[in-house]
């Protein structure tokens, strides 16, 4: 598809979208705008998120045999890989190409490592960020992206692996939105500026500079 800025090259705005609560901010803004179209050019699915939103490109970094029977059986929260994993249409993007798996393509990892020069991606997202610079993406909103570790029992971490990358967005011109509800960054406790007892107010000029108003 054309890319909002109508060149036709890579998306200029991508939306990543993982399983975490606040991938219901995705689901608010595609139904506020009535097409998920109008949020991103692109959404890029994490895991099981692809069998249930429309996407363009799955990011899916386990070995995907894992999700064969055997692996389903012994974790029962798989089993609805098994409805839609190896019929993916693609791109898949997993550790390489696999049998069985005719969606699938291998993650370009060289690639990836040449173009943000430090071998560090502990997560599936932060590989989807990772896949964001080497295209040069424009604008990238996180959606589900919450890495719940120590808040319960199974959360995940990957946390700080996602926010060096995200600096490292933004320090290379990318602009980051994350979802309202999430905890990516502190998002979703307003992201206070430490010691104003009353928050300034943080806007944008047309060019893209911050205007501080106290």
């Amino acid at each position: 598809m054309s890319t909002s800025t109508g060149d036709g090259g890579n998306p200029y705005t991508v939306a990543i979208v993982a399983m975490g609560p606040s991938h219901i901010d995705y689901l608010a803004d595609c139904l506020a705008k009535s097409s998920r179209h109008a949020v991103a050019d692109e959404t890029w699915a994490i895991n099981a998120m692809g069998g249930v939103i429309q996407h363009d490109r799955l990011i899916c970094m386990d070995a995907l045999p894992y999700f064969a029977k055997a692996g389903r059986e012994a974790n029962p929260a798989l089993a609805g890989f098994g409805d839609w994993l190896a019929k993916h249409p693609g791109p898949l993007y997993s550790q390489r190409k696999y049998d069985g798996f005719p969606g699938s393509i291998a993650y370009p990892l060289e690639d990836v490592l040449n173009c943000c020069r430090y071998p560090y991606f502990n997560n599936t997202v932060a590989y989807a960020v990772g896949l964001a610079l080497l295209m040069q993406v424009k604008h990238l909103k996180l959606y589900g992206c919450d890495f719940t570790a120590g808040q319960h029992a199974d959360g995940q971490t990957g946390r700080a692996c996602v926010e060096y990358w995200l600096s490292v967005c933004i320090a290379r011109g990318m602009r980051i939105t994350i979802a309202a509800t999430s905890s990516l960054c502190d998002q979703k406790n307003g992201r206070v500026l430490y010691g104003y007892s009353t928050p300034p107010k943080i806007t944008r000029d047309q060019a893209g500079n911050f205007k501080v108003s106290l």
